[in-house]
C-alpha cells in the first residue's frame, strides 16, 4: 500500500515536471530567438541558466538523466563564463539547441504513453 501511494504521487509530480518543462521549452525557445537579436546577452544568458538550474535539480530525479546533465551543464557554463564575449555566446547558442532537441524529444516520447 505504502508503495503504490509513493508511487501514485511520483507520477502526479513527474507529471507537474512536464507540464512545467513545456512552459520551460516555449521560454528557453524564445529566449534562444533573443540571443541572436540584442546588443548584451548577458541577461538572457543568464535567465536561461536560471530555467537549467531548476531543471537540472530534478529531470534526473524522475527518470530524465540526459536532461537533467545538460542543464547541470548549461546552468554551470553561464555561472562561469563571461556572456559577452563572442566565443561564449556561439556556445550557449549550442547549448540552448542541445537542450531545445531533448526537451522535444521527452515531449515526443511521453505523447507514445500518454
Amino acid at each position: 500500500m505504502l508503495q503504490q501511494n509513493t508511487a501514485i504521487r511520483l507520477e502526479k509530480i513527474r507529471t507537474h515536471f512536464l507540464t512545467e518543462l513545456e512552459k520551460q521549452y516555449l521560454e528557453v525557445e524564445m529566449l534562444r530567438g533573443r540571443l541572436d537579436q540584442v546588443a548584451d546577452p548577458s541577461e538572457t544568458c543568464y535567465t536561461i541558466g536560471r530555467i537549467c538550474h531548476k531543471i537540472s535539480g530534478t529531470a534526473a530525479t524522475l527518470g530524465f538523466p540526459d536532461l537533467g546533465n545538460i542543464a547541470a551543464e548549461i546552468d554551470d557554463f553561464v555561472a562561469s563564463n563571461d556572456a559577452k564575449r563572442p566565443e561564449t555566446l556561439s556556445e550557449m547558442r549550442d547549448h540552448s539547441d542541445h537542450l531545445l532537441v531533448l526537451m522535444s524529444l521527452i515531449f515526443d516520447d511521453e505523447s507514445m504513453f500518454a
